[in-house]
């Protein structure tokens, strides 16, 4: 049996409702600017674009379906160290999204998983995870509303140029502008290891011994190093390279000496945690704590043979 004919949807109550949707997240919901994702070199197997782009931002307002507080697992410690993971569910008007966004951006129809959400709020980048078109179930025959199911954003190599200074210190805080060190394969003098944040200088012309902090001729403080690469920031003086190698930088804390074979000094930004800071990880702390209490030289050093 047919549906009753006096019943029928049309096109006046289906404005209605889309009115209404709109006005209510106009007088309810908060100001958002919405950051398309620009793909460079995307990867079609994983789905994903490790050098991909955001620049431009539009202001566009939704409704922030979670009343209480963020989803998510909250906060949460792991070997890694604070993980922070929490979410949040926004509703957006489909006549708002194709006024702001599709008219002047005609490839994006739709929101998009990947894209971000810059929360003025709280100052919070989030990404789409996914994106419900069909929450309301055609109400009136019509489908008015996203649904976007959001995560905090964690920055990963992007760039971030929008124009818009507060989103844009997001990659301005996370990157470092250095110069890369080619060191020896092994150390002159002192343990094998550097440690981020100790500062290594250089004493033209001397190594060893003779080769003191307070006759420096050059400094900088280790931010990362990766095999005989080192990288430093906030260098002062020039570092002189010693292709016999004669030249050498020591380390200012662990007294670790390498001969220096070149030095690159074009800019190299490197991603970095703003909240972690550089020489605050200690994990090295633990390490040289551990070898002056357990004998390691043991198959098992917890076992009552070691002393």
């Amino acid at each position: 049996m047919a549906t009753n004919p006096y019943f029928k949807e049309y096109v006046g109550e289906q404005n209605l409702l889309d009115d209404l949707v709109v006005e209510t997240i106009k007088a309810m919901g908060r100001d958002m600017i919405y950051i398309p994702r620009e793909y460079l070199n995307r990867d079609i197997i994983f789905g994903e674009d490790t050098i991909s782009e955001f620049r431009i931002g539009h202001t566009i307002e939704m409704y922030i379906q979670d009343v209480t507080t963020f989803g998510g697992q909250m906060n949460i410690i792991n070997k890694f160290g604070i993980n922070i993971t929490d979410r949040v569910t926004l509703l957006v008007s489909k006549t708002r999204f194709e006024q702001e966004i599709y008219q002047k951006t005609p490839t994006i129809k739709t929101p998009r998983e990947g894209d971000l959400i810059y929360f003025p709020f709280n100052k919070s980048l989030f990404e789409i995870n996914y994106v419900e078109d069909k929450i309301p179930f055609f109400q009136f025959g019509l489908l008015n509303t996203y649904t976007l199911t959001c995560e905090l954003f964690t920055y990963s190599h992007e760039t971030i140029n929008t124009g818009i200074a507060e989103i844009d210190e997001v990659e301005d805080d996370r990157k470092y502008n250095m110069i890369s060190f080619t060191l020896s394969s092994g150390p002159v003098s002192g343990s094998t290891v550097l440690k981020r944040g100790d500062v290594v200088f250089q004493v033209l012309g001397i190594t060893g011994a003779g080769s003191t902090y307070s006759l420096a001729t050059a400094e900088g403080t280790i931010v990362e190093y990766t095999g005989n690469t080192t990288y430093i920031k906030g260098v002062s003086g020039s570092f002189v390279e010693g292709a016999s190698p004669t030249q050498s930088i020591k380390a200012k804390i662990s007294g670790t000496e390498y001969y220096l074979i070149s030095v690159d000094e074009t800019n190299v930004n490197l991603s970095v945690d703003p909240d972690a800071g550089v020489g605050e990880s200690e994990n090295d702390l633990y390490a040289s704590e551990a070898d002056s209490t357990l004998n390691f030289t043991r198959d098992n050093p917890f076992s009552e043979e070691c002393t």
